[in-house]
């Protein structure tokens, strides 16, 4: 939280979820869980709103279904989305429009579509870093969260 001089109220840093950190926090046999585990417990210390795209729900749950085969996995992020545990952005036609300009550029296969979404969305939001451990941000010229 960063308290403006001269002014009383605070102002908390936006960060943006993207699905492989999300997917990171729930599967604990994931490469990055410990390292999700790590950066989120930073971002909370620090007072930082994590933001999803609203894209990053079907994208994880998707994957924890099918390709890791983790429906409990899966569902744990939807009942936890019903709930309203999570900061979402919808998409707009704006950062979809400006994603898709993004992906448009993009040259490789793991470059998809979904994280032109985050990457557009952190523009939008003016976003601290991208909660992620995707090279790809960077290469944008946006900050990756770190622990």
């Amino acid at each position: 939280m960063i308290i403006i001089p001269g002014e009383e109220k605070s102002v908390n840093k936006i960060v943006i979820g993207d699905a492989d950190a999300l997917i990171a926090l729930v599967l604990e046999n994931d490469p990055n869980h410990q390292k999700s585990i790590a950066v989120s417990e930073v971002l909370k210390k620090q007072g930082n709103i994590v933001i999803f795209p609203i894209t990053v729900f079907p994208e994880a749950i998707t994957s924890l279904k099918r390709a890791f085969n983790q429906p409990e996995k899966a569902h744990l992020i939807n009942k936890k989305f019903l709930a309203g545990d999570y900061n979402v952005e919808y998409l707009t036609p704006e950062i979809m429009k400006r994603a898709a300009e993004i992906f448009d550029k993009a040259n490789s296969k793991q470059n998809t579509l979904f994280d032109a979404i985050v990457a557009s969305t952190a523009e939008k939001l003016e976003a601290e870093a991208i909660f992620s451990f995707d090279n790809w941000y960077p290469k944008l010229g946006l900050k990756l969260a770190e622990a």
